[in-house]
């Protein structure tokens, strides 16, 4: 009687890692996130003379676009972003963790950022 060699589940290791795969997509958020704040450190924060108490700076007024418009855009396309990152997992046979997590985050994104852009 010969001994065959255990059989090697290969399903498993031929995914991407899951851990890896949403950390790529967290740091897509974070910097969209990091972005921002650069960009409102560009916007002036200076009220106009003739304008007295009741106008805000061009600062204070992005900042609440993007409290009151951009945070929920974003808390949406992060879980839909969740979801696509599960379904790629488990789905297909990509490898890369960076190009799961990218392909995650990729297109919530640039919906989020074309609607910024149209409003």
């Amino acid at each position: 009687m010969t001994l065959s060699p255990p059989r090697i589940d290969v399903t498993d290791t031929d995914k991407a890692d899951a851990r890896s795969s949403f950390l790529v997509l967290a740091g897509w958020y974070v910097a969209v996130v990091a972005a921002f704040g650069l960009f409102l450190g560009t916007l002036s924060g200076s009220v106009p003379a003739d304008c007295g108490e009741v106008c805000d700076s061009e600062r204070s007024r992005t900042l609440l676009f993007g409290l009151y418009v951009v945070l929920p855009a974003m808390f949406l396309a992060l879980l839909v972003s969740l979801a696509t990152l599960a379904v790629l997992i488990s789905r297909t046979r990509i490898r890369s963790a960076a190009l799961v997590g990218t392909l995650a985050a990729m297109l919530p994104l640039a919906v989020c950022g074309l609607l910024a852009a149209s409003l």
